[in-house]
């Protein structure tokens, strides 16, 4: 039988997963695709190729290769996710400041989980584990979480910053190997300063000097002094 502590430990990670259901809803429209462009139908674990005026939503994954590029409509707003990258749709959203904190808490509570033991979480081609497709570059783990990532920082170019932000967290946690690039997680820490998150952005300027050289981490340590002068600390 589970102890207390358990079960509202399960209680609240139901509620904190409830806010996700309506990233799901929007719809996409392909609008044009140049090079090999590949999507993720749900929970369906096979790539397959996208269509001009295809209809996608937020449950859907999509997949760049090299010099290739997609551009969606949705509602008369595009966006374009250009060539070595990956991309949940449900990020592809605007939302608040209190929002994204909440999100942030549900992710604290997976990272946690995953310390204790299973995610919940299927090891499946959903998250980019297994690609199955004869006409599509296999990429191992860490290549695809680098491809997240470029997917991630696009979404902050497009003004969708607090949706990069989640994006690159769920990367972080999914594929570990992406957390020794500094260089693509200053460029997160670095909105989360200007989202004026300052607490988020130094924990995760903290967090990141456990992967880096003697070099960057005298970047880090500046990029944390530069926020406490703005806080006043």
């Amino acid at each position: 039988m589970k102890s207390y502590v358990s079960q509202q430990y399960s209680l609240l990670l139901i509620f904190l997963l409830l806010p996700l259901s309506n990233y799901y809803a929007q719809s996409f429209v392909v609008e044009k695709i140049s090079g090999d462009v590949k999507v993720q139908r749900g929970t369906n674990e096979e790539w397959e190729n996208v269509t001009v005026n295809q209809t996608l939503n937020g449950e859907d994954v999509l997949l760049t290769g090299i010099d290739a590029f997609i551009q969606l409509n949705r509602d008369g707003d595009r966006f374009i996710l250009k060539d070595n990258s990956a991309l949940g749709l449900n990020y592809v959203k605007s939302i608040s400041i209190n929002d994204l904190l909440l999100a942030l808490a549900r992710e604290d509570i997976r990272n946690l989980h995953n310390i204790n033991g299973d995610d919940g979480t299927k090891n499946t081609a959903v998250y980019g584990e297994k690609i199955v497709d004869a006409d599509l570059t296999q990429p191992a783990q860490s290549d695809f979480g680098l491809k997240k990532l470029n997917g991630a920082i696009q979404l902050a170019e497009n003004g969708f910053k607090e949706t990069s932000i989640l994006a690159a967290r769920e990367t972080y946690r999914k594929y570990p190997s992406t957390k020794s690039k500094i260089e693509l997680r200053m460029v997160f820490a670095n909105i989360l300063s200007g989202l004026k998150i300052f607490d988020e952005a130094i924990a995760e300027l903290n967090d990141m000097k456990k992967y880096a050289s003697q070099s960057e981490l005298e970047i880090i340590d500046g990029k944390i002094s530069e926020i406490y002068m703005k806080i006043g600390k």
